[in-house]
């Protein structure tokens, strides 16, 4: 049993009703994301990259930490376990990657927005949290590729979306700042540009109160990463995700951010991405949640580490 089944039967009880609208979100993310205990401990195992831990940046290597800005509320990738513990599959290939470098991961559980700019002012080394890398971002920060997914549609239950390739005129739940505003904009676009409705969105500072605000009906749908559409829609049965992709939709794979022209934690975060691929414990991660298919290209890191 994977993981994504763990925490999905693990949650189940928890989401067979929705969750009224006045529930503070500090209960909301008891009953979204609070999951399985069972997770994957990969850090224990990983042995250090000799080559990662050199080219760190002296400070960084000689303070024993890898400072990482988070967001705690989008499981799969990034969320808090029934002990109040970080897991996810994000949590996990950090912790994996902190031990290629010899540094303990010290995570700050930040607003989703707040990511990019703790890290492109340096107080925090790097930043994970299914972060695309685009245009936008890159002008920020600088980005290792790890993980490249496409996105799917969320609706209210008993509410399809007739035709994914015709999403003129109705409203969306959007995560604010997350890649998803971005490809929403742009098929606004096209649908002005043919003479039809825009697309509307209804943005929220975090997944939870996104995820909470398509439950109660408030959009007709939610855009968000395909492997926490598949998730959430496993189990709450106040959602469905609708079959199928949207057409002439935007891809941009999920980074891990680092200070603008920091070239050595830049290397250093790749050599270590690297070593996880090249010992397996990379794909073991994917594997423990089901979401192999979102691996990246072994060239793709090679390319960030020079």
């Amino acid at each position: 049993m994977t993981v994504m089944n763990k925490v999905g039967t693990a949650l189940s009880a928890a989401l067979l009703m929705v969750v009224p609208t006045a529930m503070p979100l500090a209960m909301l993310a008891i009953g979204l994301f609070v999951a399985s205990s069972t997770a994957p401990a990969m850090a224990q195992s990983v042995a250090v990259s000799e080559s990662a831990r050199a080219a760190l940046p002296a400070k960084v290597r000689d303070s024993g930490e890898l400072k990482i800005a988070t967001a705690l509320q989008w499981a799969p990738f990034a969320y808090r376990s029934e002990k109040d513990e970080p897991i996810g599959i994000d949590i996990g290939l950090m912790k994996a990657l902190a031990a290629k470098l010899g540094l303990k991961p010290v995570f700050d559980d930040l607003k989703f927005p707040a990511i990019v700019p703790g890290v492109s002012t340096g107080r925090y080394q790097v930043g994970v949290d299914q972060i695309s890398m685009s245009p936008e971002r890159l002008a920020a920060v600088d980005m290792v590729p790890y993980f490249d997914t496409g996105s799917s549609v969320l609706v209210p239950t008993g509410k399809a979306i007739k035709d994914l390739g015709n999403l003129c005129g109705l409203t969306f739940v959007v995560t604010q700042g997350s890649f998803q505003v971005r490809q929403l904009q742009q098929l606004s676009e096209a649908c002005v540009a043919r003479g039809a409705q825009p697309i509307a969105q209804q943005l929220y500072p975090s997944s939870a109160e996104s995820l909470l605000a398509i439950a109660n009906g408030r959009g007709d749908a939610f855009l968000t990463a395909t492997p926490q559409g598949v998730y959430i829609a496993r189990i709450n049965p106040k959602v469905e995700l609708m079959k199928g992709e949207v057409p002439n939709l935007e891809r941009s794979p999920a980074g891990i951010a680092v200070e603008k022209g920091n070239v050595a934690m830049r290397k250093a975060i790749a050599l270590a991405l690297l070593s996880a691929m090249e010992d397996g414990s990379y794909k073991t991660i994917l594997d423990e949640y089901g979401v192999t298919s979102g691996a990246v290209p072994i060239d793709s890191v090679r390319k960030a580490a020079q």
